[in-house]
């Protein structure tokens, strides 16, 4: 029998902070007590916390690798006064730690995009509103050990006066104070935040790395192959979804050129109920992200430019396909196409 997919939780998990694209039966990121894979990058942070701790951290990577994993881990072990170890580890039955695992830690603000009670879904932005939280947050006194921590999931959601708004709190925070910025796309981030902080790029997880999580998650390993490294897409895919990526990769390993590719790749996409489309679309960004780095250095700025735009319109698009319930076919289709559209412009160039 197929493995059912895990599909987004569409309502706020009762007495518990709202956090928003949470897949069904999985414990969120602040729950959790193992971080797989990713060793060079925590040492490499480790060892800054030890010697100078930076003020600003922004972790980017794909999405479901473990980057909102990785902050409040490093904010368990801060606030609990745990001795920095190159894993970030902290006392799972420590006060602190069961209060990060709470969400009621007075010493840490996460913010994230905020549910709408009357709509029954998620904003579709991270706004200032919720950014202006840092103010009085950074203006009362820190418990414990003294450290504040300020995490931010995710700085792709803002808006550009949010941004502007977090740009202020990070010109001069208190001293012991941090803030683990999670960035899916490092391009989104503005160059003055960028600048602030201290970049840790995280890597898709390794395949021995993802089925431990997996295993970890009581949840079946046989989609590692087909999840790109996250543990997110290989929790989201049913057996039939696995097939489904499969043959995405195929469609895309080629031209979309031919009008049949982009609408094979579109039927996958809306196949289940949609349930495919995640998955889909994740691997379509990532070919065109592909593209960008393949073409880099030999096609002119101007065609590198439809490439950069297609990305970053089609990453605000599909966040308004998932919460409004919009067409997948119809997405999937205007993006294929402006894949086609760009390939063909570096091949003229």
């Amino acid at each position: 029998m197929a493995r059912a997919p895990r599909v987004l939780k569409a309502a706020v998990i009762e007495g518990a902070p709202a956090e928003p694209d949470m897949l069904d039966d999985i414990p969120p990121p602040r729950e959790a007590n193992a971080l797989f894979g990713h060793e060079e990058e925590t040492a490499r942070l480790a060892a800054a916390f030890r010697s100078a701790p930076p003020q600003g951290i922004i972790l980017t990577g794909p999405q479901g690798i473990g980057k909102a994993t990785l902050a409040f881990r490093i904010a368990k072990a801060l606030l609990s006064g745990a001795e920095i170890t190159d894993r970030f580890d902290s006392d799972a039955e420590s006060r602190d730690v069961a209060q990060v695992s709470a969400g009621t830690h007075p010493s840490l603000l996460h913010l994230t995009r905020a549910y709408d009670e009357k709509a029954k879904r998620f904003r579709t932005e991270l706004t200032v509103d919720t950014v202006r939280r840092i103010v009085p947050f950074l203006g009362s006194s820190a418990a414990g050990n003294g450290w504040r921590v300020v995490i931010v999931d995710a700085v792709d959601d803002m808006n550009a006066n949010a941004a502007n708004a977090l740009l202020k709190g990070l010109e001069e925070p208190p001293r012991r104070t941090v803030f683990l910025l999670i960035a899916h796309v490092a391009g989104r981030v503005l160059p003055t935040i960028r600048s602030r902080c201290r970049m840790i790029r995280l890597r898709p997880l390794g395949l021995e790395p993802l089925k431990a999580a997996l295993t970890h998650l009581d949840a079946d390993p046989a989609a590692a192959d087909v999840a790109e490294g996250s543990v997110r897409r290989a929790l989201s895919l049913s057996a039939d979804g696995a097939d489904a990526v499969r043959s995405a990769r195929r469609i895309l390993g080629g031209s979309l050129a031919d009008s049949r590719r982009r609408f094979e790749l579109a039927d996958l996409a809306a196949q289940r109920r949609g349930e495919n489309f995640a998955a889909v679309a994740d691997l379509t960004l990532d070919a065109l992200s592909a593209r960008i780095r393949k073409a880099a250095g030999r096609a002119p700025l101007e065609t590198l430019d439809l490439y950069a735009r297609a990305y970053l319109d089609a990453l605000a698009e599909r966040r308004r396909v998932e919460i409004f319930n919009l067409d997948r076919k119809e997405f999937m289709l205007a993006l294929a196409g402006r894949i086609a559209d760009a390939d063909s412009r570096v091949r003229a160039a």
